[in-house]
């Protein structure tokens, strides 16, 4: 990872509207919250865990190379997706052991434990971002393998925790909607960060939560295998004889109660393009990428449509979705792509 790149992670908190919006807003209800008094202390409750929520939400969408959701008022529930609030839990246990290390033990070891808990937690929330298990974020086989894969560039994570840290002390001398302003900040571009350095290793594919047991397991690929045949058979028996909305729409129905949709949509496209008549996985791939631009997976998105090329030179997105396309192409750096969209 360049420098400029890392550079460009740091302040993408800035450069992102989609980012850069409920940072402000987060930054006036603590603001608002920390001037409020009693009513403050609520409205304090109620958007702590949304700023760490959707902190993780930016890191997740960094580590697929990908833009993050727009946030939602589910951010500020304490309940659902617990996952996305264990930082929130780590970090002020971390909090609260610094400080006290250095009242019972002294400075010294104090910053020994500093440097311990800028080294543990960005690995903690990589791991927690890829799996959503609070077990897994603190399991040192998870850590170490997180390590070992990134030790390239996750120690930039550390240095900057660690500058952040001492920045955010001493912006506390500033007046103190500025100093929130730039704690918050330092707090998204270290989630940002941590998401840009393990995109390129694409470790968000590789650490899993621990598989079931290997009989069941099995049983179960096996079953979801024999479903998703069945399903692609009797699409084939529509498709073939001429019904092609009806044996899609079987085909998307299946789809969305499928316990793995991304998987589900690959598995199908796969398939489909062992036909002996390719057009209907063409028709196929055209909501698959809108899918995927839905769900701001661009850089999928563009692998996607560089092979339907390859199957068929004059293969379009839905247009609906040609200036989404278009924009993926270019935030991936497929000028060519982007110029042969752009002539349509």
């Amino acid at each position: 990872m360049r420098p400029i790149d890392v550079l460009r992670a740091i302040v993408y908190p800035l450069t992102e509207s989609t980012v850069l919006i409920p940072l402000l807003v987060f930054w006036l209800l603590v603001s608002l919250a920390l001037w409020a008094d009693l009513f403050g202390l609520i409205l304090l409750f109620i958007v702590i865990p949304a700023v760490f929520r959707y902190q993780m939400i930016v890191l997740e969408a960094r580590a697929r190379a990908a833009t993050p959701a727009t946030p939602d008022l589910a951010l500020f529930n304490w309940f659902g997706k617990l996952w996305t609030l264990f930082p929130l839990f780590v970090a002020l246990l971390l909090t609260w052991a610094i400080v006290a290390v250095a009242h019972y033990l002294g400075i010294a070891w104090a910053i020994l434990l500093v440097l311990f808990a800028c080294v543990f937690f960005p690995a903690s929330v990589a791991v927690l971002a890829i799996t959503h298990s609070p077990l897994q974020s603190l399991s040192p086989p998870a850590l170490v393998r997180l390590w070992k894969r990134s030790a390239g560039t996750f120690w930039v994570a550390t240095v900057f925790l660690l500058v952040a840290c001492w920045l955010s002390a001493e912006a506390g001398s500033l007046p103190a909607m500025l100093a929130g302003l730039i704690q918050l900040f330092l707090s998204f571009a270290f989630f940002s960060l941590v998401g840009s350095l393990i995109e390129p290793y694409r470790l968000i594919e590789d650490i899993e939560i621990p598989a079931a047991p290997k009989k069941r397991g099995d049983a179960i690929v096996r079953e979801l295998a024999s479903t998703r045949k069945a399903v692609l058979n009797h699409a084939y028996g529509f498709i073939s004889r001429d019904n092609r909305s009806g044996g899609f729409k079987h085909v998307f129905d299946s789809i969305d109660t499928d316990p793995d949709p991304v998987a589900a949509w690959a598995w199908y496209f796969e398939q489909m393009l062992r036909w002996e008549d390719q057009r209907p996985a063409m028709f196929f791939a055209q909501h698959y990428l809108h899918d995927q631009l839905k769900h701001g997976e661009q850089g999928s998105a563009v692998k996607l449509l560089m092979r339907c090329r390859l199957v068929d030179e004059q293969f379009r997105p839905l247009p609906g979705d040609m200036a989404a396309a278009t924009a993926a192409a270019d935030a991936c750096g497929h000028a060519e792509l982007v110029a042969v969209l752009s002539q349509n």
